[in-house]
């Protein structure tokens, strides 16, 4: 298959006028256009890799989730916190990696100390962790559980009194095993904290009037990637997102599809001052070139904020980033190339020669315009073209 005469954003950069072949699932050539017959016409278009969404949870249907994310371009899922049966039919899928559904990754069970919110939600215990010495079998079983990586709830409210010489413990005992530590904080000092004890990420910014002007150096000389989740931040701080993807007709359908059977809180703008700190801990990361990926927390714990509709959010999370001060490149790069970097997906996020054929072709120029990213034309898996529903129908 041949995609002919397109812009490509590779994961990095820009090459205009591209044929791009695909043969057996894999990208085998990407070169200058040449007078020939293509199979697609990607004049006026943009060929995208597969996107991301870095920070979502799949539960309780996640075939339906994968699906939605799949038609909307994102092409890979991680997942940050999943359990019981959800969990073990999303380890059926990664394992299928069917052409029609996001692939996958886990965390599995999130590390929580016991009576933690997030055990009261869920209803029936959880693994919970409530010692440094317990934060190796803790670890080992997650991994038996068939977790990616780790992820640490390192936040009071959610996660109950984790202390931080458990932390580090579970950070020190990921690393041993060769995976990744994540950490969920939704305050400045606890995401300093967790940087200082040695997380690869931060799972969230947080939300507050200010930050520190020292912190993007910070994460920066600690060496870690952040998921800012601008989506889920703003619906913490009074705002409804699903309002804004609504109004717009590429989108409205595919949000009012995933809107679950629960109420939306209402709108609280007494709260929007709070999201001062997460813009303006993005602008510092960047200015420090920590990577940054986009991910949305979208999924039945954040509905009643507004966050809903698999894949639309992701869309909607490039546009905040950009409204936060990244280039529409730099957003682009959040959705690409820096998740698949970051997790260590080293045959997506690319688009190259012997790269999986997990690929986006937008009308438009998202480098200029990220809401260009939206004008969706095809979707490939894989190699495998996707059936896309017309937005409306």
């Amino acid at each position: 298959m041949k995609i002919g005469g397109v812009r490509v954003f590779d994961g990095e950069g820009v090459l205009a006028h591209q044929d791009v072949v695909v043969h057996d699932g894999v990208i085998s050539q990407v070169a200058e256009a040449v007078a020939a017959p293509a199979d697609v016409d990607g004049r006026g278009r943009t060929l995208l890799p597969g996107l991301f969404d870095a920070h979502l949870h799949l539960a309780p249907d996640p075939e339906a989730a994968l699906r939605q994310l799949a038609e909307t371009g994102v092409t890979t899922a991680l997942d940050m916190f999943s359990g019981g049966e959800p969990l073990a039919r999303m380890l059926r899928v990664r394992q299928a990696d069917p052409p029609h559904l996001a692939a996958l990754r886990t965390a599995g069970t999130g590390a929580t100390a016991p009576g933690s919110m997030l055990e009261q939600l869920a209803g029936q215990p959880l693994p919970t962790v409530d010692s440094p010495d317990a934060a190796n079998a803790w670890v080992d079983a997650r991994l038996g559980d068939g977790a990616d990586y780790i992820k640490i709830v390192y936040d009071e409210r959610e996660g109950g009194p984790l202390d931080l010489a458990t932390v580090r413990a579970l950070v020190h005992a990921a690393h041993a095993r060769g995976v990744l530590a994540v950490a969920h904080t939704i305050a400045e000092q606890r995401a300093r904290e967790a940087i200082a004890a040695g997380v690869d990420g931060l799972a969230h910014l947080f939300i507050g009037d200010t930050v520190d002007q020292d912190f993007g150096r910070f994460a920066a000389d600690h060496g870690v990637f952040a998921i800012p989740t601008l989506t889920v931040l703003r619906g913490l701080c009074g705002y409804r997102p699903h309002v804004d993807l609504e109004a717009d007709q590429r989108l409205a359908d595919r949000v009012s599809r995933g809107r679950p059977p629960i109420p939306v809180r209402p709108a609280d703008p007494s709260r929007n001052h709070l999201y001062s700190a997460a813009r303006a801990a993005l602008g510092q990361l960047a200015a420090a070139d920590v990577p940054l990926l986009a991910g949305t927390d979208t999924g039945l714990p954040t509905a009643t904020l507004g966050v809903f509709g698999y894949g639309a959010t992701l869309h909607g999370e490039l546009e905040l980033l950009v409204e936060a001060g990244l280039s529409a490149m730099q957003a682009l790069v959040a959705a690409t190339s820096a998740p698949a970097r970051a997790f260590r997906l080293t045959d997506r996020g690319r688009i190259r020669p012997g790269m999986r054929a997990d690929l986006v072709l937008v009308d438009g120029d998202p480098t200029q315009d990220i809401h260009d990213t939206r004008n969706l034309v095809a979707i490939w898996k894989r190699g495998v073209r996707l059936e896309l529903t017309e937005p409306g129908n």
